[in-house]
């Protein structure tokens, strides 16, 4: 009876060794996968903008900020965790935007903010896989290696024009928030981080100058030293004007200074060859301008302001022939 009982205890030993056998052969990806972030949640602090009422809608404006998060997956085997990126904020009317990612709408009317990402481009797409269930977005990342994988999303903001901009304040917004999830294993498992955006302060530059208009070449005609016999002499009066953009409405000032000045109230010493000549500038109602004072333009009417100013020469003395050149330089200011 010894005997055999020994035999029935070896039996069991064996049983338990081919259990133990087995257990050690299951394979590594049977273990659950898990995936986290760093950071958590992080910020994109997208730096204040004035924007120029002269620049084109769809404009990029300032300077792009980026962030970074770090995407760790553990025993994985031989599978990929995705990284998904949904939950998005509410979209702009012009999003797409040209360049490719996402336009995302803002409280400031006229600002959007442009988000993009690598190493896969932000969209907002809507398929079975593109955000957490189904819903908008894309895979960011994928994150794959035998025990431990990781992979770095970089995403940038940068505001946009996208239509007549109203000073103020763009508040925080949630942009996005990100999962994982393993094909044919998993569902999106999350949210492990969230995106959000600063707040930051948009201006409006009330009015800009025309491009035809920051750098004038007013040409006189050529005149007779006959013209300019005595000091106070005047000829060739010629009209110029300073075409603005402007904000309907904005206070606009301006301030005329030469490059040297003449005796006369609003003259400019020549840089010419001739003699005994100046240019002298006039105001819309043939005023001499007083140099070096701001004087107001009234308000401007929506859209656009066109500047009225004469040029002639003005002589100092009996005007000898040669070349006229004179230069002045004008500052706009903004109410």
């Amino acid at each position: 009876m010894e005997h055999c009982r020994a035999r029935v205890a070896d039996h069991w030993r064996w049983m338990a060794l081919a259990l133990l056998g087995l257990l050690a052969l299951l394979p590594q990806h049977a273990r659950a996968a898990t995936c986290t972030a760093s950071p958590m949640g992080t910020t994109l602090s997208v730096a204040s903008v004035t924007v120029s009422t002269s620049t084109a809608v769809g404009t990029k404006l300032g300077t792009p900020a980026s962030v970074t998060i770090n995407f760790t997956c553990n025993v994985l085997g031989s599978q990929t965790a995705t990284i998904q990126a949904g939950n998005l904020a509410t979209r702009d009317a012009s999003d797409p935007p040209a360049g490719g990612g996402i336009s995302f709408a803002t409280n400031v009317p006229g600002i959007a903010l442009v988000l993009t990402a690598s190493p896969v481009q932000a969209s907002d797409n809507n398929c079975v896989r593109c955000g957490p269930g189904s819903t908008p977005g894309w895979e960011a990342a994928s994150v794959n290696g035998a025990v431990t994988g990781s992979s770095t999303v970089t995403l940038t903001g940068q505001f946009m024009k996208t239509g007549n901009v109203t000073p103020g304040t763009v508040t925080s917004i949630q942009l996005a928030q990100f999962w994982w999830y393993i094909y044919g294993s998993t569902n999106s498992v999350g949210p492990l981080s969230t995106l959000s955006l600063a707040p930051a302060t948009i201006g409006v530059q009330a009015c800009s100058v025309n491009s035809d208009s920051t750098t004038l070449a007013v040409v006189l005609p050529t005149v007779s030293t006959n013209a300019l016999k005595a000091a106070g002499n005047v000829a060739g009066r010629t009209p110029f004007k300073i075409n603005l953009t402007c904000q309907a409405g904005a206070n606009v000032f301006i301030t005329m200074s030469p490059s040297s000045a003449g005796s006369a109230t609003g003259t400019i010493a020549n840089n010419g060859t001739a003699t005994n000549v100046n240019v002298q500038l006039l105001d819309s109602a043939f005023n001499a301008v007083t140099f070096n004072t701001s004087k107001s333009l009234g308000a401007a009417p929506n859209g656009s302001m066109s500047v009225p100013y004469y040029a002639q020469y003005y002589a100092t003395g009996a005007t000898g022939a040669g070349t006229v050149k004179a230069t002045a330089t004008f500052t706009l200011t903004y109410q």
